[in-house]
């Protein structure tokens, strides 16, 4: 077992909150912790893709960049693997921010218990649907306020969505205050700005990139924010986490960060 990480017996979601006081802890319905305060902003309006039909019209396109990518596996393991490095096989908590309907759990070791945090309930829904295991292991809460202690998990990652956060720094400085010290914190997305390489921001038409993007099933109000997304995410979460690295992933499509570095001693136990 890697050092700094403990057996553990595995308390639910709620019996973790439960012990947590930066307060929005509330009660939990369908084996879901409801931590969530009133959105606004980005969150609002990815909590409205997500919950509602673009997400599904828009999934199909997020596959086949995956395949392009090298299939589900191939790809997401660029992210994961900085994980499983770490933990190795060992028994570990493990916190996902922005599960959606778990995605991610077939690529992680079974001595893994996985938690899970997403701002969209009807992800949450889907997920404890897709993996029983999961009932009494998910939260609606948003990233920038995680209804655990300090220390709760063994790691904490995000794959997707970290662009799109409504504040980047809180939410890396909770990503980071919820795992014990030394244990890694993961986060991976899109290179922002990515849709403005597009032919309509070229000729100094972005309405067309729009349009596109529109046709792919994407709301207009997430187009929007995906469109005119004037800040660079990774210099942010970086600036709070000290020692940050950046590797490219998606052949430089995307980015993960990793804190700390990877080859750095796990830290004490939580």
């Amino acid at each position: 077992m890697p050092a700094g990480i403990a057996e553990i017996t595995e308390p639910t979601t709620a019996e973790l909150a439960a012990g947590c006081d930066r307060g929005r802890g509330g009660s939990s319905r369908d084996g879901i912790l409801d931590a969530i305060g009133v959105l606004s902003g980005r969150n609002r309006i990815a909590a409205d893709f997500y919950d509602g039909p673009g997400w599904i019209r828009f999934r199909k396109w997020e596959r086949l960049f995956l395949a392009f990518q090298g299939g589900a596996r191939r790809s997401r393991m660029q992210i994961l693997r900085h994980l499983v490095e770490s933990l190795q096989d060992a028994p570990a908590r493990v916190l996902e921010v922005g599960i959606g309907d778990g995605e991610n759990l077939r690529f992680l070791p079974e001595s893994w218990t996985i938690h899970g945090v997403d701002i969209a309930r009807t992800q949450l829904v889907a997920c404890r649907g897709r993996y029983p295991r999961m009932d009494g292991r998910l939260a609606w809460a948003e990233a920038e306020h995680l209804p655990y202690p300090d220390g709760s998990f063994d790691a904490c990652y995000s794959v997707g969505g970290f662009n799109y956060y409504g504040n980047h720094a809180a939410s890396i400085r909770e990503m980071r205050r919820v795992t014990r010290e030394g244990g890694p914190v993961v986060v991976a997305d899109e290179v922002p700005g990515l849709q403005r390489a597009g032919i309509g921001h070229l000729i100094g038409r972005p309405s067309i990139d729009k349009a596109w993007l529109r046709a792919l099933g994407l709301d207009a109000a997430f187009v929007d924010m995906v469109v005119d997304l004037g800040l660079d995410p990774p210099a942010l979460a970086a600036a709070e986490l000290p020692g940050l690295v950046r590797v490219p992933i998606w052949n430089r499509l995307g980015y993960c960060l990793i804190h700390p570095a990877p080859g750095r001693p796990a830290g004490a136990s939580r």
